[in-house]
């Protein structure tokens, strides 16, 4: 873990037709001047142009220009906005940086009010061929399997038309956005609820219309919940999405020489442990039975603290490495904006310049004593030298990225499953600014790192990671039970 940061990793009766302004009440509505506005886009601006590591990497510096001037002048034009609308534009405006860890939060009393109107569907589902299945029911009636098809008369399609563009991802990976489309803590709930309940009339009644997979037709109604009770949902079936690296472990011996590893996060911030506390007993006996081949499961990690990712390096390279190049970032001076910007060590707002190196181009790297990317990484005694079998998904990103795009520099693994998100040329991510925007109380998260590695001549950066066998599943997939990746990879290992 490094010493400046944890590497950061979510209606009416039955078909109503939706109305122009949403009926939720309170914060959301509350109006701000065109002035308080333009003020907090000032701020804003100024934050991200001075701060972020990557705000014009991927993104023509012309480009953020005009969209910061035009939310001022639609502002202007229409004499002020609420603060659900300045929401939703000021998030429109960050997704153009095109990195995940860029993003606003809802303010403070917004998100209370979360907790007292529901606004979330009762249920979980997902994206899988671009068609909204229903994952985990819960008390909603329906069933795992079932298509959503429309929503209080508006079709599902639409809806995630609208949202998607709203869901930041690194580079041009915009495939890895569709499961914050359904689910995710990092928006306090999935896009087409966190933002539908801002972009659209939800009331605590609603009716959905779906396809069962006989392709039969049903219309349900059903009550929607709170925030609280829609993140309890995955509880129900054993699936938290805030659960902590130790929780998220998994092994099993698939036959006298094939070992399974699923490790779905990083998180060691939380409650943290150390690593080797999880990994030891595994490595040690897969060195004791002299395993020779393993299959490491990541599809659902989406990355989270340093040490934990680093925990796997030093038991599945047997040679001294360094996780990135470079880790720098292009100012040490935050006078005039100090009072805005929160972070969990405070150090970072006045940094000590003595723990950086001044580069030519005028950016700041981190010295290795400070950045445990950047140290020497020496593999452990019970080190797995064996053949390696990795899974990935369209969910990894920050960290478990990092960690796929060493596997794949060093050729030390065979990568099975879907492309991902994230940058395996490093993120902008590491230590985060929370900036308060004070006219409206929205929050936005500034990165102050950005970390650099050298994925050869053959990489297009902003792509993410493509795996060496491309492995998509599919709704009939999902429907029978299947894993079609995971079969990929336990044939390759010699397991029937």
């Amino acid at each position: 873990m490094t010493k400046l940061h944890l590497l950061a990793a979510p209606l009416v009766a039955m078909m109503t037709p939706v109305l122009s302004q949403p009926a939720q009440a309170g914060e959301a509505d509350r109006m701000l001047t065109a002035d308080q506005i333009s003020s907090d886009v000032a701020l804003a601006r100024e934050s991200y142009e001075r701060i972020h590591p990557g705000y014009d990497r991927h993104t023509d510096r012309a480009q953020l220009d005009a969209a910061w001037d035009s939310l001022v002048a639609r502002a202007k034009a229409t004499h002020g906005m609420t603060v659900g609308e300045f929401y939703i534009e000021l998030q429109k405006v960050l997704t153009l940086i095109r990195c995940d860890h860029t993003k606003v939060e809802l303010p403070a009393a917004l998100r209370k009010e979360r907790n007292a109107v529901p606004v979330y569907l009762p249920f979980r589902w997902t994206l899988i061929e671009d068609r909204a299945i229903v994952t985990i029911p819960g008390t909603s009636g329906l069933q795992r399997g079932d298509e959503l098809l429309e929503i209080d008369g508006r079709p599902i399609a639409e809806m995630i038309a609208e949202v998607r563009p709203l869901i930041p991802v690194d580079g041009f990976t915009g495939w890895s956005n569709r499961g914050g489309v359904s689910e995710s803590l990092e928006f306090a709930g999935g896009a087409v609820d966190h933002f539908g309940a801002l972009l659209w009339d939800i009331q605590p009644r609603t009716g959905v219309k779906i396809a069962r997979p006989d392709g039969s037709g049903h219309e349900l109604a059903m009550d929607r919940t709170t925030l609280d009770q829609w993140s309890a949902i995955p509880e129900q079936a054993g699936q938290s999405l805030g659960r902590n690296f130790p929780d998220t472990v998994t092994y099993e011996r698939l036959n006298d020489r094939v070992s399974y590893l699923r490790v779905d996060s990083f998180v060691n911030y939380r409650n943290p442990v150390k690593p080797g506390t999880i990994y030891d007993p595994i490595f040690d006996s897969m060195a004791a039975e002299e395993r020779d081949v393993l299959i490491l499961d990541l599809r659902n990690n989406g990355g989270g603290s340093t040490d934990a990712k680093n925990g796997l390096v030093t038991r599945l390279f047997d040679e001294k490495l360094m996780a990135m190049d470079d880790a720098y970032m292009v100012t040490l001076d935050h006078k005039g904006l100090e009072e805005h910007l929160w972070t969990w060590d405070k150090r970072a707002i006045n940094p000590n310049p003595l723990g950086f190196r001044k580069n030519a181009n005028g950016t700041y790297s981190l010295r290795p004593m400070f950045e445990d990317n950047l140290k020497t990484i020496a593999p452990k005694e019970n080190v797995f030298k064996g053949k390696l079998i990795v899974l990935t998904s369209d969910e990894n990103s920050s960290g478990s990225t990092h960690l796929l795009g060493l596997f794949q520099r060093k050729d030390r693994a065979l990568l099975v499953g879907e492309k991902t998100g994230g940058s395996p040329d490093g993120a902008t991510a590491g230590l985060l600014f929370f900036l308060t925007l004070p006219e409206s109380g929205i929050r936005a998260r500034v990165p102050t790192i950005r970390y650099s590695a050298d994925m050869g001549q053959d990489y297009v950066p902003g792509t993410g990671v493509t795996p060496d066998v491309l492995v998509e599943r599919s709704v009939a997939d999902f429907r029978a039970g299947r894993d079609p990746a995971l079969e990929q990879a336990r044939a390759l290992a010699g397991v029937r």
